[in-house]
């Protein structure tokens, strides 16, 4: 049975290349997309642990001796450790001081080991290449590393307490270090040095505020030729400095990205191990990678969700394609069955043979997709914008996963038409006009509850209505634990089942309801080709006798297209939502903290001179006080006319007045306010009229010329109000500001706005290479580069880069799968057309005929899968807004120009793939009756 079901497939593999067609695309789906999850998963995990540069730091704890000695014994002990790949011991100590070249200076001195790592990222810009006893570098970016000289030497005390009365208890050494080198440092090397380890957010904080003025003056020396005489030297109950051991890991055999929980386990066991071996030392081991490997066992855990979200509408399109193809491919080989059965086949036998069959289809359709997805995968990622960090990785577990889902694709698709084929009597199988499927009355009640249930969830988006949040922190209305339990499970099949399944239930339900088991389609269909004249006349009869082959088009049309604009719509809604929500924390496309109001008109002037600015202007922080209140309110004093035109807005925030009328108010009067909106509620108060408050030592009467900030509405935010003064800000005129007395202590920042295609990273290293700058900015923030560090961060983007991979498998999805039904229906047909064109219908209008069937079907469906993918795309906008509480900036729905041509490329190759196969395949019939006939 084996070897003719193995025949039977090569000497039709005409009649098996749609359905293996079908299984390639599914599986090629799955693999490619569990790639992509994988390896976004993967290099999202590295980039965590690579912000991590020391896996475990050993300090020392009580009173016990620390003498250099026993650091280098612990050190050694600590390299035995199985698990461990290197150690190293370091020094950190601060020195205060007056020098020759500076009133005062502070000096962060760091003794680093001969092997350290931090030489792995240390430049040294000029002079030597090795430190010896008493000598230093000093690293590139110390504050005053421009007033050090080259083989300088300056003296440093240091002071420390050695028992005894105060003052004849303290003690000092005095270090006299010669500059032997400048160093510069990569982040790795800096991080190590300055021992900002413990933390990922610190490491993040850096990178992304890389331009920050640190007002280090870094010193480095050797820890075996100099630090080591410092230990010795003093006693060791009141060594003024730190030392810690730093310790790495054997990460490649320690971390598994799919297998967190054994990561876990095998870090700990070796932070254990070496806890054992300093003990003795009166030492303990802390390790810096178990908060990330915890935190990252979630973010997997959401890629995952993701990817079975994204494979979802595409799994059962290969289904619904799979069953669809084999009902077409049993049909066509009713003859062969009855022969079969004529020559004494069982019925189980032919059963098998059929499944046997499907096996090999899916093997083979399993190791293609595989094979498919593994290539495609980066492609498909860069094609639409996303990436997939790092090299595709193609696992085993991946090759059998895959390989067990084409065979359980394409068993599920063939096993009720196998089933119902080989239980036909084999008089009806020799007939050449007989369909295999047959519908059923009952069968009518799983479409309707589908479709009952896609409709409801459909009419929630519509209205942005989400019952999780509504409930979430209420008592319910009602009392009756019977009817809580009802509601929980609603409320659960709700936001869990439907919001995800609901559009694939309505499409399912709404093409069985109203295509396969009704008139109406059919009535519109007549309707629609009118014009067509007998050729549409006799198209729409077509339509009426294969409702179940329309449907199907429908159905995978429908579910991709509203699919494509559900998810670009959503994405793109997200990624608007962080450009606008990064520009509106930093306030423009770039600010300048100051640390002194002092000098802060003349630095504005400055920057607003340099190359690629459009504007700066001031913005002054305050706190006021309403009376009888002793919470203070924020307040922010700007130039009402060129705030306007440097700082980023959005009209929404503002209401009462138009944004314009509202500054022009304040600049005409100075006397005026714009009052955060909550408290202008709480207080009932309206444009125009006046409001008390205290700032500094002035009591102002101020006249109301607009609002700022959303509403909030949420019980528990309204509720801090009493306690609090809001998340949010007022605006008064800065000519308020500058006439207002008493002790103030406002901080003010600079807002730059950029000309058109100025590089905003550019500018910020300029503002920060301004003279007399450093001294008086505390941190630059551009906006560019902090979107430039979010989109570059993996477990942020992953899930996005997952579903970007979904949209473009799902396009190909609906494109193939068109065909796939186009292609086994008009086979099915083919005696049909030949028929037709014998009778006289030409190519054209044989071609007209079948395009009007077709394109009603497919235009009907793509309108359908549009307004319902908008509608869902709507409603999780309008859940996400929900979800916020102290943010000015929303979600909106929105389709920039390349989601515009994504979802344009999707229309097209849908209706390419209903019409291409259709000529192709009746230029071939026709042709081939053509043929005979001249013979």
């Amino acid at each position: 049975m084996l070897s003719y079901a193995l025949k039977r497939v090569i000497r039709s593999l005409g009649l098996f290349a749609a359905l293996l067609l079908g299984v390639i695309l599914a599986s090629t789906f799955f693999a490619g997309v569990n790639i992509g999850a994988d390896t976004t998963a993967k290099a999202a995990l590295n980039q965590q642990l690579s912000r991590v540069p020391v896996d475990i730091v050993i300090g020392q704890y009580g009173s016990q001796a620390s003498s250099s000695t026993v650091w280098t014994a612990a050190v050694s002990e600590v390299a035995n450790v199985s698990g461990i790949n290197g150690s190293e011991v370091i020094s950190r100590a601060y020195w205060y001081g007056n020098m020759t070249f500076e009133n005062y200076a502070s000096f962060r001195i760091v003794g680093i080991s001969n092997a350290s790592r931090v030489y792995d990222g240390l430049t040294v810009t000029s002079g030597a290449g090795s430190l010896e006893e008493n000598e230093t570098y000093v690293w590139a970016g110390s504050k005053i590393a421009d007033k050090i000289e080259l083989n300088s030497t300056f003296t440093l005390n240091l002071t420390y307490w050695a028992g005894g009365d105060y003052p004849q208890g303290e003690k000092a050494v005095s270090l006299s270090l010669k500059v032997v080198g400048f160093v510069e440092l990569d982040d790795k090397a800096y991080s190590i040095t300055t021992g900002e380890v413990y933390t990922p957010l610190m490491y993040q904080y850096r990178q992304q505020q890389s331009q920050v003025i640190y007002q280090d003056n870094l010193l480095i020396v050797s820890w075996e030729e100099t630090f080591s005489k410092l230990l010795d030297a003093m006693p060791s109950y009141s060594k003024p400095f730190s030392t810690q051991i730093l310790v790495y890991l054997n990460r490649d055999a320690l971390i598994n990205p799919w297998d967190i929980s054994s990561s876990l386990e095998a870090v700990r066991m070796v932070t254990a191990q070496a806890n054992q071996a300093v003990a003795k030392y009166g030492m303990n081991a802390n390790n810096n990678l178990e908060q990330i490997l915890m935190s990252y066992q979630f973010t997997s855990m959401a890629m995952r969700f993701s990817f079975f979200i994204v494979a979802l509408p595409v799994f059962f399109v290969a289904w619904y394609v799979g069953t669809t193809v084999s009902d077409v491919s049993y049909n066509l080989r009713r003859r062969e069955i009855g022969l079969l059965l004529t020559k004494g086949f069982s019925t189980g036998q032919l059963f098998r043979m059929f499944l046997t069959e499907s096996f090999m289809i899916g093997i083979i359709g399993g190791l293609i997709g595989v094979g498919l997805g593994f290539l495609l995968s980066p492609f498909f990622a860069t094609a639409v914008g996303g990436e997939l960090g790092a090299a595709p990785v193609l696992s085993q577990e991946v090759i059998v996963i895959a390989i067990i889902f084409s065979l359980a694709i394409t068993l599920l698709s063939t096993f009720r038409p196998s089933r119902r084929a080989s239980k036909l009597p084999p008089v009806d199988a020799l007939k050449e006009y007989m369909y295999v499927e047959e519908v059923k009355p009952y069968r009518q009640r799983w479409p309707w509850i589908a479709f009952s249930l896609g409709l409801y969830k459909i009419v929630m988006f519509l209205f942005g209505i989400n019952l999780f949040q509504i409930f979430a922190g209420r008592p319910p209305p009602f009392g009756n634990i019977f009817l809580l339990i009802l509601l929980g499970i609603w409320i659960f099949i709700d936001y869990y089942i439907l919001t995800y399944i609901g559009p694939l239930l309505f499409f399912w339900g709404f093409t069985k309801i109203f295509i396969r088991g009704s008139l109406k389609f059919q009535e519109l269909v007549t309707r629609a080709a009118r014009f067509l004249g007998d050729l549409g006349t006799l198209a729409t009869k077509n339509v009426q006798r294969n409702p179940a082959r329309a449907a199907s088009v429908a159905f995978l049309v429908a579910l991709i297209i509203g699919y494509s604009f559900q998810t670009v719509g959503t994405l793109a809604s997200e990624q608007d939502y962080t450009i606008r929500k990064v520009k509106a924390d930093v306030g423009a496309d770039i600010s300048v903290q100051i640390a002194s109001t002092a000098n802060a008109s003349s630095l504005a002037s400055k920057i607003e001179e340099l190359s690629g600015v459009a504007s700066a202007s001031l913005e002054y922080s305050l706190s006021g006080t309403l009376p009888g209140q002793y919470y203070s309110m924020q307040i922010r004093a700007v130039d009402p006319e060129k705030w306007l035109s440097t700082a980023y807005y959005e009209n929404e925030w503002f209401s009462g007045n138009d944004v314009a009328t509202v500054f022009q108010q304040m600049k005409m009067n100075n006397r005026t306010i714009i009052l955060e909106r909550n408290i202008a509620k709480s207080l009932e108060k309206n444009v125009g009229n006046d409001v008390t408050l205290t700032i500094g030592s002035s009591i102002l009467q101020l006249t109301i010329v607009g609002f700022f900030g959303p509403v909030v509405t949420q019980q528990y935010y309204i509720q801090q109000y009493e306690y609090f003064s809001g998340p949010f800000w007022s605006y008064v005129p800065m000519e308020l500001y500058e006439s207002l007395s008493g002790s103030l202590y406002p901080s003010v920042r600079i807002l730059v706005k950029l000309e058109p295609g100025a590089d905003g990273k550019s500018v910020a290293s300029e503002i920060l290479e301004l003279d007399n700058v450093a001294n008086n900015v505390n941190y630059v923030r551009s906006a560019a580069e902090e979107l430039e560090t979010y989109q570059s961060d993996l477990l942020l983007t992953g899930s996005l880069n997952i579903q970007r991979i979904g949209v473009v498998f799902s396009i190909l999805a609906a494109s193939v799968a068109t065909s796939l039904v186009t292609l086994v229906s008009l086979q099915e047909r083919k005696r049909e057309a030949s028929i037709m064109s014998a009778r006289g219908l030409s190519f054209k209008q044989l071609v007209t005929m079948l395009l009007a069937e077709n394109l009603a079907i497919v235009v009907f469906s793509a309108i359908l899968g549009i307004v319902v993918g908008l509608i869902v795309a709507r409603g999780n906008v309008a859940a996400s807004n929900a979800t916020l509480s102290y943010s000015l900036v929303a979600h909106r729905m929105v389709f920039p120009t390349d989601a515009i041509i994504l979802l344009s490329t999707c229309l097209i190759l849908v209706f390419a793939s209903a019409i291409i196969p259709l000529i192709l395949l009746t230029k071939r019939y026709v042709s081939k009756l053509e043929r005979i006939v001249r013979l």
